[in-house]
Parts: C-alpha cells; sequence; structure tokens
C-alpha cells in the first residue's frame, strides 16, 4: 500500500512506507528532520562538515537497512537517538582517549537568530543574563534543554536521544530551570518563555 499524497501521513505510516522502499517516504524523511538533526549535531560537535558526513552515513545506513527496521512511532526521536550515538561514537574513535567521558562533553549553545535581533531593551537584558545562566549549567543540563525547548521534545524523547532514563531526563530539566531560577532572580515561570525565545 503507497502512501497517500492526499493526507499527512503518520510517522509510523511514513516509516512503513520506507521499510516496503518508498523513496518518496525517505525524501519526505530526510528533508523534514535533516536541518533540526544539523543543529542538534552543531552542538555536539562544531565541526559542521563531520556532522553532515554523521548525517550522511546515517541516512545510507536507513535506506541500506530499510527491510531490517523496527517499527517507529517518532521519527524524529529516532533520527536523535542514532545521530547522537554516532557523532559521539566518532567523537570517540578520533579521541586520544579510550572513551568519551559524558562529564566532559561540550553542549554548545548560541543565542538564535531571533534572539539576537531582539528591539526590546528589558528582554534583552533577560536574555543575556539567561544565556550567561546558561554557559554555567552542565552539559547535559544544557543538551536536555536545547532538546525540550529548541526541539519541542517530551521527556520520554529526551532520554531515549540522550540514552538516559525517563526520570533522569525530568531531574535533568528541572535541576536545570532550578539553577536558572536562582543564578537570574527570576520566577520559575518566565523561564519557559524565555528559553523558548533563547533557542
Amino acid at each position: 500500500m503507497k502512501l497517500d499524497s492526499s493526507k499527512v501521513p503518520s510517522d509510523s505510516e511514513l516509516w512503513e512506507a520506507l521499510k516496503r522502499g518508498e523513496i518518496k517516504a525517505y525524501e519526505v524523511i530526510f528533508k523534514t528532520q535533516y536541518q533540526f538533526l544539523i543543529n542538534y549535531g552543531l552542538k555536539l560537535n562544531s565541526d559542521k562538515e563531520e556532522v553532515k558526513d554523521c548525517l550522511q552515513i546515517l541516512f545510507s545506513k536507513i535506506w541500506e537497512r530499510r527491510s531490517n527496521l523496527g517499527e517507529c512511532n517518532s521519527i524524529r526521536n529516532y533520527l536523535l537517538a542514532s545521530a547522537r550515538r554516532l557523532i559521539l561514537k566518532r567523537i570517540n574513535d578520533r579521541s586520544e582517549f579510550v572513551e568519551l567521558d559524558q562529564k566532559k562533553l561540550r553542549f554548545h549553545i548560541e543565542l538564535s537568530v531571533e534572539s539576537r535581533m531582539i528591539q526590546d531593551q528589558t528582554l534583552k537584558t533577560k536574555i543575556a543574563s539567561l544565556q550567561k545562566g546558561i554557559e554555567k549549567l552542565p552539559e547535559r543540563q544544557k543538551e536536555a534543554l536545547y532538546l525540550k525547548f529548541y526541539g519541542d521534545q517530551s521527556f520520554a524523547d529526551i532520554a531515549h536521544a540522550m540514552n538516559i532514563s525517563t526520570r533522569a531526563s525530568y531531574k535533568l530539566i528541572y535541576k536545570a530551570l532550578d539553577n536558572l531560577s536562582k543564578q537570574l532572580n527570576t520566577g520559575s515561570k518566565d523561564l519557559p518563555s524565555l528559553l523558548t525565545i533563547f533557542f
């Protein structure tokens, strides 16, 4: 059964079409997810060409092994976890260390274009303070915040992508929000909207 082009397919329908070898499904997945994965990958490794290579490998493997793929209800979540593993593995392979220490992993966060263009001075001040606060957070908390507020991922999706438990993803987010709230002397009500603007 081919994809129905008159309606937007669910992730599971798109995935099943990919597994059957429908090139259109593969193209849709690539086009809708690639830029998000590039942005996420650059937070783990600032070498854009290396991140692109990793994504090329990932998408090639998916196509080559499509008939052996399991079920998938969230394509983005599957790709996030796979891309993260591949990027970290390649960093580890090139590292002089036997194994990459997750605690030493650098997660790079910069202001979004929208944040840099904000004209309201009060909001600019809050965003600048937020950036300083985020820079002080542990790397795993930064990554979890990025996935939550930029990637709009659920706690379960964050857990899957970061290879941790759902409970651990809750802890990372809430510790990060608590740390930021204390550093910024701001109410926790303002933080989610500020973080959405920031990312």
